[in-house]
């Protein structure tokens, strides 16, 4: 709860304040270098040619300021000891404290103008310290720079990671990452770097937005506020030449002489006075007196100062020549040194060449936040949107009742899916009878009960059996409850569409148990059931008849024809990751998606395989027939041997004089094999994790080895996407419990990556091979996101690498009361991998673990979900 609040809050601040800091941030980088590059950009205004004849005195200096411009008020004047270097003087523009700076030949005391890039860097400063808006930008940027404080904060707090040891868990870049994980990696990581600068900017740069900020750094630094003049404010040490705005006023024609005007002082004694109390300064700023008679204030650099705002300063009297409250910055305390280098702590030349490169790049770094939080957002609300609108609605289902009667005329639609093809037909059924004018209600199974079910006259029952007869998972409390009780439906006519597989021996197994039972508790059959073998579409035709039959009424519609198409997928990566194992060779296989497909955790991968063109030729060999021979296939030219690679091989090749044309029509293609999705869209590709499965004759399976030795790199793959809602993630930040053996890892660690995307990190991973020295699939990746906290757990069983065999079901056992206490604690289980030994062992490990009874209430819930084959 406590990290979703931060997470909250750091997103709402950034969005809100992520651009003045950008803006803030950027001007702040190109203020780096803003001395030198003025410089440089100024030659003849700011420098000069150095001459023989030596430089005129600073009283002369300032007497021909005057007469050049006698109007204007002189309200600073900057002498660097270098030949080179010409005066400033900060002239009045009218009668308030604001300046402009000028600069005068030392050689000459002619004036030499204004530098262009001075001007410019003014303004910038402006738009860095108000948005160029006095008042109300002052205000803005303040209130950006004290949210900078949450965000670095909050942003740390977030991403910390378990092991505090582990570098890569805090500064490693993952550029094999795509799209938001890429995108969240960045953010982290650079803010991580950019910590501490950042945090030593705000606490500097507050120093100028608040007076109670300015006042409590100088009561933490023990030092003395110094106390502001109404009429003419003190100049403030750090900020020096540039950001000393002087005081007082003599503008246009009405003369004030009360105002500070460094023109109405006999500055020669006081000048002498300075300058053999400081013999050693390197540069010094001049200011008027503030009052009638006061002394003049200098401020000066010497010759030894760690940076350029390590100022001292003195007041000396202009009649008398006394020098006093002299302030050396080298006797100062280590709280009043730093006061008096905000300004170079908060650019960075505090700490050298080196602090000033570290405060520019972080500075730039902020734009970077602001449209990679702001890519992040838009693409967290896309999601939302996303989910919210992927599920259809049918009228009158808004609101699912548990026992209310469906009316006489109307229709009750239970579902029970595993993959979620059920679901989808029983959307499309529902979508046909309302297009009929027919009502209709749909609920899973799992929330259909006994007085729903007893009031209902007319009901479907769209049913898929998941592996050798069973009800799909979230069908078991369904299945184990009410259909072993007797129940009374005496006035139920339904309906049964069973979806199954014919290479199992219990076919349909489950759907033809539900039909039994409903028959035997009285209800009665409008048609014999129909049963799908692997998506057959005649079998979705023949019910589409017979209901239409049953109701009276035509149903005009037909099966969607928006289900994912088979396309070209280009294979980009194959690694073997297992070499040396005892078990087959398992590999990771990563495609380049065709544009605009999309996919979540969970969902599944169906590929077309191809026998290679090795057994083709072998096959055709002794046959009158060659593999390039020209044929139409489906209005389509192709060769012999392409149109062989797509079908399932008689047991002889066609004899001579045949139209082959005639041969090749009823031989099957070769069936579609699924895999799970071992990645998200955000990272780029899709990513499978697929063994190599070996025939009786020590050839490579049909699917395996299409995918791991067939396609070449680079080669094309036709597949699609299958939306596997019934193994989707939790949208909630509630914890999840991810157990999976062998490639079963793949779907898992689509999970991890998709939930470590979205901030959610309560995530145990339970995971078992056979040796850890070589079968640790994507071990890297997975110790990256548990150093990054993006994994609170990980359990690896190894059963080979002890003497007594260990498995996946046995550590469940272990660490049941865990299991438990998650459970207990909202958390979902999720369980990848092997139909046969893993998944039964340990949805019996589970049950001794948290119950029976409470396990078939997960699964009815959708907290128990498995992808097993």
């Amino acid at each position: 709860m406590m990290k979703r609040l931060w997470f909250q809050l750091h997103w709402f601040f950034g969005i809100t304040a992520g651009l003045v800091l950008a803006v803030v941030g950027l001007t702040g980088a190109l203020l780096s270098y803003d001395d030198e590059l003025t410089r440089a950009f100024s030659s003849g205004v700011m420098t000069v040619p150095v001459r023989d004849g030596g430089r005129l005195p600073v009283p002369e200096l300032v007497a021909r300021v005057h007469d050049a411009v006698p109007d204007r008020r002189i309200l600073l004047m900057t002498v660097v000891r270098t030949p080179e270097d010409a005066v400033g003087v900060r002239l009045s523009t009218g009668d308030g404290p604001r300046g402009e700076t000028y600069f005068v030949d030392p050689y000459t005391g002619e004036m030499l103008g204004r530098s262009k890039a001075d001007v410019v860097f003014r303004f910038i400063m402006d738009i860095h310290r108000f948005l160029t808006v006095e008042g109300i930008g002052k205000q803005i940027t303040g209130a950006a720079t004290l949210l900078l404080f949450l965000l670095a904060l909050s942003g740390l707090y977030l991403r910390w990671p378990r092991r505090l040891g582990n570098w890569r868990a805090w500064f490693h870049i993952d550029f094999k990452k795509k799209g938001r994980p890429f995108l969240w990696n960045l953010h982290a990581v650079i803010g991580t770097v950019v910590l501490v600068p950042y945090l030593l900017s705000a606490t500097t740069g507050l120093y100028w937005s608040y007076d109670w900020w300015r006042g409590m750094l100088f009561s933490i630094a023990g030092v003395q506020q110094p106390v502001r003049n109404k009429p003419a404010a003190q100049p403030k040490m750090a900020k020096g030449g540039k950001d000393a705005k002087g005081a007082g006023a003599e503008g246009g024609e009405r003369k004030k002489p009360a105002l500070p005007n460094l023109a109405d002082t006999d500055v020669n004694v006081a000048w002498e006075a300075f300058k053999a109390e400081v013999p050693n300064y390197t540069k010094v700023y001049l200011r008027p007196a503030q009052k009638t008679g006061g002394p003049l204030q200098m401020t000066w650099l010497d010759d030894s100062v760690p940076h350029e705002r390590a100022f001292s300063r003195l007041d000396v009297d202009a009649v008398t020549g006394k020098v006093s409250n002299v302030e050396r910055y080298g006797q100062k305390t280590v709280g009043g040194q730093l006061m008096t280098s905000i300004y170079a702590l908060h650019r960075g030349s505090f700490f050298g060449p080196v602090g000033i490169v570290v405060m520019m790049l972080s500075s730039l770094m902020m734009p970077v936040f602001f449209v990679t939080g702001w890519m992040l957002y838009l693409d967290r609300r896309k999601k939302k949107r996303a989910l919210a609108a992927s599920r259809p609605v049918v009228a009158g289902n808004d609101k699912p009742s548990a026992g209310g009667a469906i009316a006489e005329e109307g229709v009750l639609i239970g579902f029970a899916s595993q993959s979620g093809v059920a679901e989808g037909l029983a959307w499309q059924t529902a979508g046909m009878l309302q297009g009929a004018g027919v009502p209709a209600q749909i609920q899973p199974l799992a929330r259909i009960g006994e007085a729903q079910l007893g009031t209902a006259k007319r009901a479907l029952f769209i049913v898929s059996t998941f592996g050798d007869g069973e009800p799909p998972d979230s069908a078991r409390r369904f299945a184990q409850q009410l259909m072993n009780q007797a129940m009374a439906l005496p006035t139920l006519r339904f309906a049964v569409l069973s979806l199954g597989d014919s290479q199992y021996d219990r076919f349909c197994g489950f759907g033809r148990t539900l039909d039994g039972w409903l028959r035997a508790q009285g209800g009665v059959a409008a048609f014999e059931p129909i049963e799908v073998d692997r998506g057959d579409p005649g079998a979705w035709a023949r019910w589409q008849e017979r209901l239409g039959e049953w109701l009276g009424r035509p149903l005009s519609a037909a099966k969607s024809d928006d289900s994912p198409v088979f396309q070209s997928w280009q294979l980009a990566e194959r690694t073997w990751l297992n070499p040396g194992s005892t078990g087959l060779p398992a590999y990771h296989v990563a495609f380049t998606p065709p544009p605009g497909v999309k996919w979540v955790a969970g969902d599944l991968v169906e590929v077309l395989p191809r026998h290679p063109q090795a057994r083709i030729d072998a096959w055709l060999a002794g046959s009158v027939w060659a593999s390039d021979v020209r044929v139409t296939v489906a209005g389509r030219e192709v060769t012999l041997g392409e149109a062989l690679r797509e079908r399932v091989l008689p047991d002889a090749a066609p004899p001579a004089g045949i139209d082959l044309q005639a041969w090749l029509a009823p031989l099957a293609t070769l069936p579609e094999r699924e895999y799970s999705i071992a990645s998200t869209p955000a990272e780029g590709q899709l990513a499978l994790l697929v063994r190599q499965a070996r025939n009786p004759d020590g050839s490579l399976g049909l699917g395996s080895g299409w995918l791991t030795d067939g396609v070449a790199l680079g080669g094309d793959v036709m597949m699609r996407v299958r939306p596997n809602p019934g193994f989707h993630g939790p949208q909630d930040d509630r914890g999840v419990i991810l157990i999976g053996n062998g490639t079963g890892l793949a779907g898992l660690r689509a999970h991890l990556s998709e939930r470590i995307a979205q901030g959610r990190r309560r995530n145990w991973l339970i995971f078992g091979e056979r040796q850890a020295a070589h079968d640790s699939f994507h071990d890297a990746t997975l110790r990256d996101w548990q150093a990054q906290g993006g994994i609170a757990r990980i359990d690896r069983v190894y059963s080979r690498d002890q003497a007594a065999r260990i498995y996946v079901q046995d550590r469940v056992r272990e660490v049941a009361s865990d299991i438990a206490e998650w459970v207990q604690q909202g958390a979902s289980i999720y369980v990848c991998g092997s139909l046969s030994g893993m998944a039964p062992a340990v949805d019996a490990a589970l049950a001794e673990a948290i119950g029976p009874q409470a396990l078939l209430d997960l699964s009815a819930q959708g907290r128990y979900r498995r992808d097993i084959y």
